[in-house]
């Protein structure tokens, strides 16, 4: 076996220098945070691009083999068609991956990267999430010594969904099919945006945490799915990213419609439902109207190429949802 100078496991930044993000909660066996529907389209044709490494092997860049840590990129890289590609996931991926992907070796998460397993699945390219300023010497030293492409995705918001999108579509030699979803994604979002252009804006807040308390706030992608769908996100004025918040502030905020993060959880059974009843104790109006849903679905906080299918739940459980289809 290959012998280096780094650790069999590596630690990244503390929890509060990861992305500020939902992905970045995921863990408990569940995703806590449904940041992060797949669908894998077939591979088509591909035109073979250079990987955005300059240390590439001479001859011709290797056959794509890529190392994700990023359960959202693993989802954008399926959607893509990219499948084959994978080599290696993170360990919160397997309960969002089709069988015959459920065997992929697990190469670390947020939190720790696995170098020897890295090295065991020989990636041509490792993808990562992290704020670029927090990106460790360590691990740069490490793709570039194994002459691995380390691909940094941004997804906090829908214009570094797209563009992350496109990355991912030229490492892959799926440009082309990158640009016709990205465009197909900004076509269904504009058409339900329009769709509830005339509606009224109900103040909504989104909790994509319960313990502890975690709402959605400005310039998230979830925040503008929620615009998108006609809602006026009050987490907002809580600040930007995904802020804590207590219960009297949540109380404080009057929403008229409460969102609860419980992904991968059963959907909701009704009012009498034990995951619903203290939601709607509280003196809010959303509780008073019974407009208080779950949002279970395992993608429903990725930030995905179909992250339209989140957009089309918001519109429907925001103006005129039934608590008993709060799925997503």
């Amino acid at each position: 076996m290959m012998t280096h100078a780094y650790p069999s496991r590596y630690s990244l930044p503390p929890r509060g220098h990861a992305p500020a993000g939902p992905s970045a909660f995921l863990g408990r066996g569940a995703l806590l945070a449904s940041i992060l529907a797949m669908l894998i389209l077939p591979a088509g044709c591909r035109k073979k691009n250079s990987l955005p490494w300059r240390h590439m092997p001479a001859g011709g860049a290797p056959p794509v083999r890529i190392a994700c840590t990023v359960p959202a990129a693993t989802q954008i890289l399926l959607q893509l068609g990219a499948a084959g590609d994978l080599v290696g996931v993170s360990s919160f991926d397997r309960p969002l991956l089709p069988p015959r992907l459920q065997s992929l070796p697990i190469v670390g998460n947020y939190l720790h990267l696995d170098y020897e397993t890295v090295l065991n699945v020989k990636p041509t390219v490792l993808v990562v999430q992290m704020a670029p300023t927090r990106l460790p010497l360590s691990l740069t030293h490490f793709a570039r010594r194994n002459r691995i492409a380390l691909v940094n995705v941004r997804l906090n918001t829908l214009q570094q969904l797209y563009a992350s999108a496109k990355l991912l579509g030229s490492v892959t030699g799926l440009t082309a099919r990158a640009a016709r979803m990205i465009a197909d994604a900004q076509a269904r979002l504009a058409a339900i945006h329009r769709r509830y252009a005339l509606a009224s804006h109900p103040r909504v807040v989104f909790l994509i945490s319960t313990q502890p308390l975690m709402a959605v706030g400005k310039k998230t992608f979830l925040d503008q799915l929620i615009r998108v769908a006609g809602g006026n996100n009050v987490g907002e004025k809580l600040g930007s990213g995904y802020p804590a918040l207590t219960r009297e502030t949540l109380v404080d905020l009057k929403p008229q419609i409460l969102l609860i993060g419980l992904p991968g959880e059963p959907v909701a059974t009704g009012p009498a439902d034990p995951r619903m009843v203290p939601w709607l104790a509280l003196p809010v109006p959303a509780a008073k109207r019974h407009q208080v849903y779950l949002v279970t679905g395992r993608r429903s906080q990725f930030a995905t190429l179909q992250s339209y299918k989140t957009a089309e739940l918001f519109g429907h459980l925001i103006h005129g949802g039934n608590i008993r289809k709060s799925g997503g």
